[in-house]
Order: structure tokens, then sequence, then C-alpha cells
């Protein structure tokens, strides 16, 4: 469809991403719909929070450790019941979200470096490059 077809543009969106010469960023639309929510009062609202979150997962680093308060209360034999640590970690994501990292290319004449989070519930891995300008 040429309607739906951009050529020779310097960035924009795609695929609920906004791609720039700079790399690529979050949708700051879906960093605002989570910022702008209000803490969740029954288990619908937890399931439409953990899809954002989800959306999101590349920009959030410990994503899966941060998030598991929230993510046991999809479990069925839970019953809902929004605690201070679940806030505590709707809070940190809110808070990541503000500003939100830009992922970039790797540059291949530099080191890789991994770094590794193991909890006894999640386990998270982030590659990254140390540039300095």
């Amino acid at each position: 469809n040429p309607a739906k077809c951009t050529f020779g543009v310097a960035g924009g969106k795609f695929l609920g991403f906004m791609l720039s010469q700079r790399g690529i960023e979050a949708n700051p639309d879906k960093c605002q719909a989570i910022i702008n929510m209000k803490s969740p009062i029954n288990v619908k609202e937890v399931q439409r929070l953990a899809g954002r979150i989800a959306s999101l997962a590349q920009f959030l680093p410990c994503m899966a450790d941060k998030s598991r308060p929230i993510m046991s209360l999809l479990k069925k034999a839970t019953k809902f019941r929004w605690t201070d640590e679940c806030e505590s970690a709707f809070n940190s994501f809110k808070a990541l979200l503000a500003t939100p990292p830009l992922l970039i290319k790797p540059d291949p004449q530099l080191d890789m470096i991994m770094y590794i989070s193991v909890s006894d519930k999640a386990i998270s891995t982030v590659l990254v490059q140390e540039k300095t300008e």
C-alpha cells in the first residue's frame, strides 16, 4: 500500500518503536500510557499493565525480577491484593520509563560486556558496550 510507505526520512515510528539515526527508542506514547496509569484495582487492570510492560521489556532492565510481585497477581490460585511491593515495582517502572534508554547498533571494534542478574525468582541479562565520547 503506497499510502503506508515512507522513504527518505530521518526517523519515525516503526512497529511500535521510534527509529532514528541515533538508534531505537521506546515509543513515548507507550511509555506515557504506563506513567499515566493509576495503580491497578483488579486482575483485569493488572493484565493491561502486564501487556504494556511486556511491549517495552527491552527498555526495562531486570524486568522479569522487578515485575515478579505484579505478575504473581495473574496466577489463578492467587486472590487479588495490591501490596506495597507491587506499588514499589509499579513506581520503579514509571521512573524508568520517564527517561527510557536508547538502543543503538553495536560497534564491532569495541568489546561487548554481558551483565547477568540472578535471583531466586528470575534471571536477567544485558549486553552492552561502553563508549566514551
